[in-house]
């Protein structure tokens, strides 16, 4: 029960944040700010790059090396 209404609240403030910075969003230029510009492009690819390996290296260790049960 409890953590079902930790989840219920999880969602609810990630609905209250969403519609809070929704109007802050989506009033800016983003074309110019990260897609124009080289620097913050090359940033955002890195940022993406390092993203996906972490996530494949975790997959991939939690693949090969699964948890065993300790008896």
């Amino acid at each position: 029960m409890s953590e079902t209404l930790i989840i219920i609240f999880q969602i609810l403030a990630f609905i209250t944040f969403i519609t809070l910075i929704f109007y802050a969003v989506k009033n800016e230029n983003w074309k110019e700010k990260f897609f124009e510009n080289k620097q913050a492009r090359s940033i955002l690819i890195v940022f993406t790059l390092i993203l996906v390996l972490t996530t494949l290296m975790g997959i991939y260790m939690d693949v090969m090396f699964p948890v065993e049960v300790l008896r």
